[in-house]
């Protein structure tokens, strides 16, 4: 470690000052990698141990890391470099000594996002400063592949498949016997030689790759790997559950598909312990080549590299798409105007300037201040997400061309966000934004989709991403705008704006007061009602849903225990136990049906 003390404000050249606080800066970061290490690596024995609340603890920690790593190591700057805290020159001078300290390491990349986060809240750097920070167009070239250290290779040969996947699970060595190997092996195996069979029929597949390491998530350890036969790569995962009886697989998952949505961008991240993270992202890449490389970062937990990714990505395509930012389709929001580009993954809010007044049916008028958007959107990012709330990256002082926005888009922005956006001859500087994936809003969809089977589906998922995210104790007290809901490219519904949401633990539930007197029945229901902002009327929610009427009648079928207060108090019960409920984020039809529900994992839905 560095002497604190040797960091001296009289020393008169830059060189010794930059070397040294470099080596600060190391040891932070070097202090912040060993504490993610670490709680990463509790996952394993969290799960065999089924201690799911630690887990959850332990996860919601590593989520705030990097903040608290960075509000101390700020402190300590402040302190040692005094006046010299925001010299560029310095600065350009910390970063060169810092690369030269970080050059072998097998975590460069993170540690290069590290240094950036410093100097960009220190500085305050508009646009990119090459000087003070780390940035490339394209990744880092990977010069060589340590395979041992990410996956384990196993031949196929015209061997028995049975005995292969049992060589597979057990060379995971949990200190948890499996409830019966034999028999989830053969299962596995089954699944696995018919869904080849189109492709390599008679003969057997090249070699099976399993990444060395489970992920770990919720009550869920993944196991994850791919089938290769030619050129042709199939993902292979097997997601395992630990119960009074022992582990088991649950399923096996081949599509593309079904794995997307396990690696989703509405889903906190996993648990995973490798030593170089850029391989396994790379290994990652050829299960699920669509996925951008950022949300395959932040499913590993590292969400700040992620954002790195996210803007080299953005970078990219503002110059070399030659379209214009403009308003996103759908319904103009109360709090944040919306923008994108023509065929642009992602989408990016201001918070508008003046406080807004949002009504719902069956609650009173409030307002929201910018402070309290801003508030509501951090603390979702320290939230478990249950696969239904989008990640959110928060961007400061991006800059663009004028030229790159519509006149309609400025517009807003001078009318709207002068607090958030600048705009001058040639440039057009956000101060404040958020990134996040691209969906399309609810109503839009139900509303364009021609199959009747995809609407009653996407109607079905809805109640149960309502159920989802309450299980987690988050309420959308805004219920009946469901202009905040959106469906992604898989089809899952997901909330995308939070600038209307509570704890479940501070609603409270009724029905709504009935008039009992004359003098009730001819006042107005605003006048005879005192509600407050956290009183929540359960039978008005089927009238104002937001539901088409005609679709309503499927929707209660199955969901109609949503329209209880007997459901909502119990849900509110589970919550404040700090019940971790199992919410299983793929295709349920996929689950092995040797083992009765009620033996097994809880389930949610």
């Amino acid at each position: 470690m560095v002497d604190r003390h040797v960091i001296s404000r009289t020393q008169s050249g830059c060189g010794e000052t930059a070397a040294i606080v470099s080596h600060v800066i190391l040891d932070h970061f070097s202090s912040y990698s060993s504490q993610f290490h670490e709680l990463t690596s509790r996952a394993k024995s969290r799960f065999e141990e089924r201690q799911w609340r630690l887990a959850r603890h332990d996860a919601l920690r590593r989520m705030n890391l990097y903040e608290r790593t960075l509000a101390a190591l700020n402190r300590e700057l402040e302190e040692r470099l005094g006046c010299d805290l925001t010299n560029v020159r310095l600065w350009s001078e910390i970063k060169a000594a810092y690369a030269d300290l970080i050059e072998s390491r097998t975590d460069v990349d993170i540690a290069e996002t590290f240094f950036n986060s410093v100097t960009r809240k220190i500085l305050q750097t508009v646009g990119v400063n090459r000087d003070v920070e780390f940035f490339r167009l394209e990744p880092r070239p990977i010069t060589s592949e340590t395979r041992d250290h990410v996956y384990k290779r196993y031949k196929t040969g015209k061997g028995d498949t049975q005995t292969l996947i049992r060589q597979i699970l057990e060379s995971y060595h949990f200190n948890v016997a499996y409830e019966d190997i034999e028999r989830d092996a053969r299962q596995v195996a089954d699944e696995l030689d018919l869904y080849v069979w189109p492709y390599v029929g008679e003969n057997s597949l090249d070699y099976i790759d399993m990444i060395c390491v489970p992920f770990f998530r919720n009550r869920v350890a993944y196991l994850v790997g791919r089938l290769v036969t030619g050129e042709m790569i199939i993902p292979l995962v097997m997601p395992l559950y630990n119960d009074s009886r022992g582990i088991y697989v649950d399923a096996v998952l081949f599509r593309e598909r079904q794995i997307s949505i396990i690696f989703g961008f509405a889903h906190t991240s996993f648990c995973v312990e490798v030593s170089n993270p850029v391989l396994l992202i790379q290994f990652l890449r050829t299960l699920l080549p669509q996925k951008p490389v950022a949300e395959l970062f932040i499913s590993i937990g590292y969400n700040k590299h992620g954002k790195t990714e996210f803007y080299r990505y953005l970078h990219h395509y503002v110059h070399e798409s030659h379209s214009r930012f403009w308003i996103a389709p759908g319904q103009e929001g109360s709090m944040m105007i919306a923008f994108t580009l023509r065929d642009f993954r992602f989408i990016l809010k201001v918070i508008k300037d003046r406080p807004c007044f949002l009504r719902s049916q069956n609650r009173p008028v409030k307002i929201v201040s910018r402070k309290e958007v801003m508030e509501r959107y951090r603390n979702i990012r320290h939230q478990d997400h249950v696969g239904r709330l989008v990640d959110t990256q928060e961007f400061e002082n991006l800059r663009f061309k004028r030229k790159r926005f519509t006149r309609e888009l400025l517009r807003e922005f001078r009318l709207a966000a002068r607090e958030a956006v600048t705009i001058d001859a040639d440039y057009v500087t956000i101060h404040h934004c958020y990134l996040q994936r691209r969906v399309v809003p609810l109503p839009m969809y139900i509303a364009s989709e021609p199959d009747p089977e995809v609407v009653r589906g996407i109607i079905l998922d809805f109640g149960y991403f309502l159920k989802d995210i309450t299980s987690v104790g988050i309420f959308p007290t805004d219920l009946f705008n469901i202009w905040n809901c959106g469906v992604t490219s898989r089809r899952r519904v997901v909330l995308f704006d939070y600038d209307d949401v509570a704890s479940l633990r501070h609603i409270r539930f009724s029905d709504k007061p009935a008039a009992h007197t004359y003098w009730e029945e001819i006042q107005s229901e605003e006048d005879r009602i005192a509600a407050g902002p956290n009183d929540f009327f359960i039978d008005e929610m089927e009238r104002y849903l937001g539901i088409p009427q005609p679709l309503m009648g499927a929707f209660r079928r199955i969901h109609g225990d949503l329209f209880t207060l007997r459901y909502w108090h119990r849900m509110q019960n589970r919550v404040k136990r700090g019940d971790v409920v199992n919410i299983i984020p793929y295709d349920r039809s996929r689950r092995f049906k040797n083992r009765p529900t009620s033996q097994g994992v809880p389930l949610h839905r």
